[in-house]
């Protein structure tokens, strides 16, 4: 939380100094999975993502986009399916986003890339096993929260639509350009963050 906290407080200072012309809000799902060359296996699931962005046009049509997400991110993997059992592991990893993106926009088409670094907020281990009727019998959560690397580093892009009342839609690709595993099993293993986003947003005095 005191991360957290402390990202906001930097945001909303430099909102306050003149950096941001536009203030906005932002969220939505996320699809994640784990990439690289130890990632056999991995399935993409479903997280969330939500936080503030501030947004200064250089001029009509270019201008920097600075973000502050929560985000839920991580991976998924089958260990055993049979008749009647199925059994499966769960990586649950939350970062505080702070991608800073060079943004496009005419005609309220909008495009973003730049670079992002996330901080680890708190990560878990969970297994689970179902029956074949899809029924949950056992959950075990495990606290990895040490094990991730405290930053990690990506790039960015994304594609959207920003209506005249601040009302958008955009669509973004996360890729991780780190191993994640500091500590624990995976320490020695090439896993990278990776994930599509869709986020509706609303900025602030439209666009």
């Amino acid at each position: 939380m005191k991360r957290l906290l402390l990202v906001l407080c930097c945001v909303a200072l430099m909102s306050g100094t003149g950096f941001a012309q536009q203030l906005g809000f932002k969220g939505g799902p996320t699809y994640t999975t784990f990439n690289g060359a130890d990632t056999d296996g991995y399935k993409y699931r479903v997280g969330y993502t939500g936080g503030i962005f501030l947004q200064k046009h250089l001029n009509n049509l270019m201008g920097v986009q600075l973000e502050a997400l929560y985000t839920s991110k991580g991976a998924r993997r089958e260990i055993y399916s049979g008749s009647n059992l199925q059994t499966a592991e769960v990586f649950k990893l939350n970062y505080i986003d702070i991608p800073v993106l060079f943004h496009v926009s005419a005609s309220g088409m909008f495009f973003d890339l730049g670079p992002q670094v996330s901080f680890i907020y708190s990560a878990s281990h969970v297994h689970e096993a179902h029956s074949s009727s899809g029924d949950k019998i056992v959950t075990t959560k495990y606290n990895i929260s040490d094990n991730p690397y405290t930053i990690d580093f990506a790039y960015v892009g994304s594609v959207g639509y920003r209506a005249t009342n601040g009302l958008g839609l955009e669509v973004r690709y996360t890729g991780g350009l780190k191993k994640i595993d500091d500590e624990g099993a995976f320490v020695n293993r090439e896993r990278r963050n990776s994930g599509f986003s869709l986020m509706v947003s609303y900025l602030l005095g439209g666009r």
